[in-house]
């Protein structure tokens, strides 16, 4: 691959990453979570927190985009690579919020995801020679990709938690419910991305009065299924179940987020904060979903030679 391909790749992931994650703590008002306006059911973090998480993780996630880039192997041999860039991310991230996790969730979900992308752009990418197809850019490709990469790996770890005491939050949630939180989803190829948080995206853009609109109807469209852990972790499963039933009767009620949309949605802000939920997990799709929007628009710029030989 060309040194100046491999350059634009890169800048492309690190500025569609950090869309993703500040687009997403920006995204107001958010139910129980940190946005411009206050920080939900959290007295750790607030948006300066979430700043610096930003600045101290972007580096590593653009790392994991170019070991997948520049990764010749077998995809399964790649994810052991990623984690460990993960763990690091982690580290920094600890250091940079003082103790405060704030991001761990979406370095593994968005840590997956760019080195899925990265992987398939280096095989496809610029400087490969013109091709009569498409090359497997499209958001399919990068999740098959990203399934295939983790699946066996994570295989692993549902056998292991299933039998050794559980010590994460997930790991207890597991336990206790047999819900597998994010490693199921990534073993699933994330589906709560390919067939909630991306069609909304796609909706709320054509329907919504702006960005933030479409980015808090696809949260809340997520918030109406997903099995949250964080939620779980926090408040327990009954208030699962009513943050999903909340949301579902406000995608009834308020399909164009307007004015008394956002006032409903300060009232579920209050009422999150009283108990203690905050749909952490959602606002990490949320997060991947605005990656993918951005990157998708990209891909154009990143294929150049084998778009334009459709032309």
């Amino acid at each position: 691959m060309r040194v100046t391909d491999l350059r634009v790749f890169l800048s492309c992931m690190e500025s569609c990453i950090r869309q993703g994650l500040m687009g997403e703590v920006c995204t107001t008002p958010k139910p129980g979570l940190v946005d411009l306006k206050d920080n939900g059911a959290h007295h750790d973090m607030d948006i300066h927190t979430f700043e610096r998480s930003t600045d101290a993780i972007t580096p590593y996630l653009v790392k994991m985009a170019e070991t997948g880039c520049l990764f010749d192997g077998e995809i399964t041999e790649l994810f052991p690579l990623i984690r460990a860039l993960g763990i690091e991310a982690e580290e920094a991230m600890l250091e940079a919020t003082g103790g405060v996790n704030t991001h761990k969730g979406i370095i593994f979900t968005l840590g997956i995801l760019v080195s899925a992308a990265g992987y398939i752009y280096g095989k496809y990418g610029c400087g490969k020679g013109k091709t009569t197809s498409l090359p497997p850019d499209s958001l399919t490709a990068m999740l098959t990709d990203a399934r295939r990469m983790v699946t066996p790996h994570l295989r692993k770890d549902m056998s292991r938690m299933r039998k050794a005491a559980p010590v994460t939050h997930g790991e207890k949630i597991f336990r206790k419910y047999g819900i597998p939180g994010i490693r199921g989803e990534a073993m699933g190829g994330f589906p709560s991305l390919a067939y909630i948080a991306v069609p909304a995206m796609k909706k709320g853009l054509r329907e919504q009065p702006d960005e933030n609109a479409a980015r808090l109807h696809v949260l809340l469209s997520l918030m109406a299924s997903v099995d949250d852990t964080n939620i779980l972790t926090r408040a327990g499963y009954s208030a699962l179940c009513g943050v999903r039933t909340s949301a579902r009767d406000f995608l009834e009620h308020y399909p164009v987020i307007d004015s008394r949309a956002v006032k409903r949605l300060e009232e579920m802000n209050r009422e999150f904060i009283r108990r203690r939920i905050s749909p952490g997990g959602c606002a990490d799709l949320l997060a991947a979903a605005i990656f993918w929007e951005k990157y998708e628009s990209r891909i154009p710029l990143l294929y150049p030679e084998r778009i334009a030989i459709l032309l």
